[in-house]
């Protein structure tokens, strides 16, 4: 499903969804990114930017990207560590929508946090969609 910037709707919350940070998927991550810091493997903590590949908009919403988006920018704040098995419930929603100097701007918010309820991850993604 793809949604036009028309139809972008702010009071959405998308269901949650379960993800767990395997060692197999931190490996990947690390052989594909060449980041291969010690401290990941001695402390069993997971790579900063790996948040990127689970709280990714499409896998979460279900919802694809219109051609012509533009990934404006991403940030993480990160809350508590998250380590090697850590299993993480995510739920986003868009936060906000704005046109500037003819451009369509919508930040989306992805919201992780163990399986305890603790919250770990907030992640905002910008995009600039083509309608």
């Amino acid at each position: 499903m793809k949604v036009p910037f028309a139809e972008v709707d702010l009071a959405k919350v998308y269901p949650e969804k379960e993800y767990v940070i395997t060692e197999e998927k931190i490996r990947a991550y690390m052989a594909a990114t060449g980041d291969l810091n010690p401290l990941y493997e001695q402390e069993r903590l997971i790579p900063p930017a790996m948040a990127a590949v689970f709280t990714r908009w499409e896998a979460l919403s279900g919802e694809e990207l219109l051609p012509g988006t533009i990934h404006a920018g991403q940030a993480f704040r990160y809350l508590r560590p998250l380590h090697w098995g850590d299993k993480v419930v995510l739920q986003g929603k868009a936060v906000e929508k704005m046109e500037k100097r003819g451009l369509k701007f919508v930040v989306r918010e992805v919201r992780a946090r163990l399986e305890t309820g603790e919250p770990a991850i907030v992640s905002r993604i910008t995009v600039i969609l083509p309608e």
